[in-house]
């Protein structure tokens, strides 16, 4: 299935530009490296708390990074077990 949740921005390259990167992440913890992997990947299945500091970093908002995209194949997948 596709995930709904897409960036609207390059987040990797915007938290590149603002000084995380991989050895930074490393060595201050400010991000884990397995977090920036998923970003730099396009992957949004990321803690509510790495995109907590991501939007403090990047001085942003969560709807300044992410786009929920409904998907009709992707709902019915969720919801085939919820009866309605």
């Amino acid at each position: 299935g596709e995930l709904m949740l897409k960036y609207k921005i390059d987040v990797g390259n915007e938290l590149e530009k603002a000084g995380i990167n991989m050895y930074i992440a490393k060595t201050t913890k400010i991000l884990s490296q397995d977090t920036l992997k998923k970003i730099k990947n396009g992957d949004t299945n990321i803690a509510l708390e790495s995109l907590n500091r991501i939007c403090a970093i990047l001085n942003m908002q969560p709807e300044d990074l992410i786009l929920y995209e409904d998907n009709a194949e992707e709902k019915e997948r969720l919801f085939k077990n919820f009866p309605r």
